[in-house]
């Protein structure tokens, strides 16, 4: 069978034989997925430091296990309780729906595999799919770096932010490492 796409990843060759509209939706689907992850464990790594440092609670480490088996709405509410700013609270809620929307309606919303009737209209909803994913990519970097900011200003807890820019280079967002 010959394959539309060839990718070697080391010595390991694979083919990829989508169309290349969904070949394009699923890249876009696995990296805004990669985002979301990562941005659920910053939001457990955010709140196992800041339940560390009030002395009652768990170390770092098991507070880590027991906030990974919570829901992302779970986690969300107990992070916004100690936040000290209500438009990060609202922001954060919203990521949250949108994350939800993504994983659970996101495909269907958009009728994929796209069954339009011209070609034209299906470009146009993978384009608007694909304009979506970046929307949420962009919320979940601007939300992460809000919130680091936020714990290091409010000394919530002492906690450094890091992230990597499009070059792959990391980024100190707020380091209150002391």
């Amino acid at each position: 069978m010959d394959h539309k796409h060839v990718i070697q990843v080391g010595e390991q060759l694979y083919g990829i034989n989508y169309p290349d509209n969904d070949h394009l939706l699923f890249a876009y689907m696995g990296h805004t997925l990669a985002e979301i992850q990562s941005f659920e464990a910053i939001l457990c790594f955010t709140l196992s430091a800041i339940m560390k440092d009030n002395k009652a609670k768990a170390d770092f480490e098991e507070s880590m296990q027991k906030n990974a088996t919570k829901t992302l709405g779970q986690i969300a509410n107990i992070v916004k309780s100690h936040l000290k700013d209500d438009q990060l609270s609202e922001k954060l809620t919203k990521v949250k729906d949108k994350r939800n929307y993504f994983i659970h309606g996101f495909l269907r919303h958009y009728g994929w595999p796209m069954l339009m009737d011209t070609k034209q209209e299906r470009d146009n909803k993978y384009i608007q799919a694909v304009e979506e994913m970046e929307t949420l990519q962009k919320d979940l970097r601007e939300l992460h770096k809000r919130l680091g900011e936020h714990v290091a200003e409010n000394n919530l807890a002492k906690i450094g932010y890091a992230t990597m820019n499009a070059d792959g280079e990391i980024e100190v967002i707020a380091d209150n490492v002391a």
